[in-house]
């Protein structure tokens, strides 16, 4: 039942994406989904060996420098750890995450900065990064800090229309 819950969410948030694009004249707003690969560091890494996620990321351009951030994404990591009785288990951790912030554009890189909540861990963090935007496609490296949960993250995005 929870795959089906999550199939649904992912179709919702790429037809939101899509409708939104397609309603912007101005192209001041802009959306797009991505696909993550994150990467476990300090206490987390003893727990889980990687992770991958999609989003919605939706990008309000104030003007060719600042622009508005906010991602919609669910994230997964897994892992195998020993039990004392020397059993292999499996451990799995969904976390959604709800951010905004602001992205500083200087010419196709750019730097960013997103604060929000992330569920599954409870947790308020932060998500400094950095990126490549070439045409419609976004190339970003990120460090998430949500609690005692910190991973390092490889996302690429597409986001629909021109800008």
């Amino acid at each position: 039942m929870k795959s089906f819950a999550r199939i649904i969410a992912i179709v919702c948030f790429v037809t939101f994406s899509m409708a939104i694009q397609s309603q912007a004249q101005e192209k001041k707003f802009i959306s797009g989904n991505s696909v993550a690969f994150g990467f476990p560091v300090g206490d987390m890494e003893s727990l889980y060996d990687f992770g991958w996620g999609i989003y919605a990321d939706f990008d309000y351009n104030f003007s060719k420098i600042l622009i508005a951030r906010f991602d919609l994404g669910w994230n997964t990591f897994s892992g195998t750890f020993n039990d004392e009785h020397g059993l292999d288990i499996d451990k799995k951790q969904d976390i959604w995450e709800f951010t905004g912030g602001l992205r500083a554009k200087i010419a196709m890189f750019y730097v960013e900065g997103r604060g929000g909540y992330f569920t599954g861990i409870d947790e308020w963090g932060v998500v400094p990064a950095v990126g490549i935007r070439l045409g419609n496609l976004d190339i970003q490296g990120s460090l998430t800090v949500a609690g005692d949960y910190h991973w390092g993250g490889a996302r690429i995005a597409y986001y629909w229309g021109n800008k």
